[in-house]
């Protein structure tokens, strides 16, 4: 920048702190205010419920690709729960499940987010996780899922896991960009 132009921009800054502020009806600094503070500040709530509708989506495009609970919602002859069943078992392929189901949708939603969205997400990602998690298992038991309490244990183990880490890395690639 040439000192021509940086001297221009100090002088009008100049002028702008000497100008009269007293013109500004308070309403209009009050409304500026609560939306700043709305944007700076989001609501845990309403976070959640973005990342609601977002899960709803994804989380039944996951099943898709890989059936939970016997769920099969778009007929799909082969799924990653196979493939997850024949490395490791039941166990492992309810925790990849359950990982894949809760991490692709914060992974989604870290891009529907804002950046102060996503580090409210992180400062309350256990209580988010948790009532995400169970909120899932509600939808999928009340569709039929059939759930066995070790099993859905072993999931909800993988949905913390899948939120924890996908929650991290969108923080991480959002704080970067």
């Amino acid at each position: 920048m040439n000192k021509q132009v940086n001297n221009e921009w100090l002088k009008e800054y100049q002028e702008f702190m000497n100008s009269d502020t007293t013109s500004v009806p308070d309403e209009l600094t009050k409304n500026i205010f609560s939306k700043m503070t709305l944007l700076l500040k989001p609501n845990a709530w309403m976070i959640f419920l973005k990342i609601i509708a977002i899960h709803l989506v994804i989380g039944t495009l996951s099943l898709g690709i890989c059936h939970q609970f016997g769920l099969n919602p778009f007929h799909t002859e082969s799924s990653l729960a196979d493939w997850f069943m024949q490395i490791g078992g039941h166990g492992f392929c309810m925790i990849a499940c359950g990982i894949l189901f809760l991490g692709f949708s914060l992974s989604a939603a870290g891009f529907f987010l804002t950046i102060e969205e996503i580090k409210v997400l992180r400062n309350t990602q256990f209580l988010q996780t948790l009532a995400l998690s169970i909120f899932s298992l509600g939808l999928l038991a009340a569709v039929g899922a059939e759930l066995a309490l070790t099993i859905t244990g072993l999931w909800l183990f993988g949905t913390f896991l899948g939120g924890f880490l996908a929650t991290e890395v969108i923080w991480q690639i959002r704080q970067r960009g």
